[in-house]
């Protein structure tokens, strides 16, 4: 017995996606996009990312050392702008115990840094190792705020990319290793597609097979093998693939694919036995 997956081509592959496009399309929309736009974010939050120690304001105001620290450095980011000012970052150093320390402090102040100059004398207020800008409060951009959007429609999107994955995985999976058997057809039923394309457009085929323990069961397939309603009628058979696993699981072998992929199935036969 030859147990080889069938062999399954891309076209193929991608007929079967064609059949669900909405979930589809919806998926990749929802879940890509919003990828793209992290991605985005991520480099633009990179280029104007705050360099400067995080420290925890109220406590260093309330409970730190006042200390006479020398400006060393002033840096304006010109390409950010937050409600018509520009962040700026001051760096300065300072003495305690005898050790000399750096460190840097992003503000978004415009009139208190306009006479502010390298070489100055500012008051700081430090508290083990950690330090702030005395009169001058912290800026931090909050872009994890900007950040949670995306995660927003990626949550929309991922249900409907795991439901075609999914539907695209069974199928594949009765293609490749279902056996062949025959449906009794029972209703064939037009399906529209997307306005303009077509795409999705297809058959729904109801029809009736038997188990190997001899069970009956009422299938469920949808095909875009239009050339199932000019061959077969009510009551004709046609070719099925069923799991081998799960004998409830089955789907209408379309003709054109069959052809394609050179499965060997026999689509003349129709007999009632």
């Amino acid at each position: 017995m030859n147990n080889l997956p069938r062999r399954v081509k891309f076209s193929t592959i991608f007929s079967i996606v064609k059949k669900r496009p909405i979930p589809m399309l919806l998926g990749l929309l929802f879940t890509f996009f919003p990828l793209f736009v992290f991605i985005t974010l991520m480099v633009v939050f990179s280029s104007t990312a705050n360099n400067a120690p995080k420290v925890d304001y109220e406590l260093i105001d309330k409970k730190g050392k006042q200390i006479t620290a020398e400006v060393t450095d002033i840096v304006t980011q010109y390409n950010v702008t937050i409600n018509g000012v520009h962040p700026t970052t001051i760096s300065y150093k300072y003495l305690v115990g005898g050790n000399e320390i750096t460190s840097k402090y992003q503000v978004l102040e415009k009139r208190k840094i306009e006479t502010l100059k390298i070489g100055n004398q500012v008051e700081i207020m430090e508290l083990d190792g950690n330090s702030i800008i005395k009169g001058f409060r912290p800026y931090d951009f909050p872009d994890q705020f900007f950040l949670f959007f995306p995660f927003l429609f990626l949550v929309i999107g991922l249900p409907f990319l795991i439901y075609s994955i999914l539907n695209l995985v069974r199928e594949l999976k009765l293609y490749k290793h279902g056996s062949v058997s025959k449906g009794k057809i029972i209703s064939m039923i037009p399906k529209s597609g997307l306005p303009v394309s077509n795409v999705g457009q297809g058959i729904i085929v109801h029809y009736e097979y038997e188990t190997r323990n001899g069970n009956k069961i009422i299938g469920e397939s949808f095909t875009t093998d239009f050339s199932i309603v000019s061959e077969k009628r009510k009551g004709d058979f046609a070719p099925i693939f069923v799991s081998i696993e799960n004998e409830s699981r089955s789907c209408i072998i379309p003709k054109l694919e069959a052809l394609r992929n050179r499965w060997g199935i026999d689509f003349d036969q129709n007999d009632n036995g």
